[in-house]
């Protein structure tokens, strides 16, 4: 199982973002759950996220990277205005929830990334434009 975090890059424009571990269907509690990840990844709740996540992903280099990407997208974003959608999508197969927003200093929405496995845990994210979305799967 692999987790990344990205990179933001100046100008926030990222190649697709994929963090992916497999994971088993969304469950039921899955959007509070993503929206309490969120929260605390706003507030630099890092402690909150990292004991939600496996054990083998506790580690201090997933805070380092949960700080700079936060850090990254305040500085190039600014903050949180305005939630336009929140969905689970399923691209390559992989539940994900999807939070898109309106940010005060970036002209396009931004889309940040939870996948969350059938255990509840955090086993990865991605975070970027809107644009750089990847592609959903088309319905079965």
């Amino acid at each position: 199982m692999q987790f990344r975090f990205l990179s933001l890059t100046p100008a926030l424009v990222l190649a697709p973002i994929v963090l992916f571990a497999q994971t088993p269907a969304a469950r039921p509690d899955s959007l509070a759950l993503a929206r309490k990840f969120t929260s605390w990844f706003y507030t630099a709740q890092f402690d909150s996220l990292l004991a939600h996540s496996p054990p083998e992903r506790q580690d201090s280099t997933a805070r380092r990277r949960f700080t700079e990407n936060l850090d990254q997208l305040t500085a190039r974003a600014g903050t949180e205005v305005e939630v336009i959608e929140e969905k689970f999508a399923m691209p390559n197969g992989r539940p994900q929830y999807w939070r898109t927003a309106k940010f005060s200093n970036f002209p396009e929405p931004i889309l940040l990334r939870w996948v969350i496995d059938g255990k509840g845990e955090l086993v990865g994210m991605g975070l970027g434009p809107l644009s750089q979305a990847p592609p959903i799967d088309p319905p079965k």
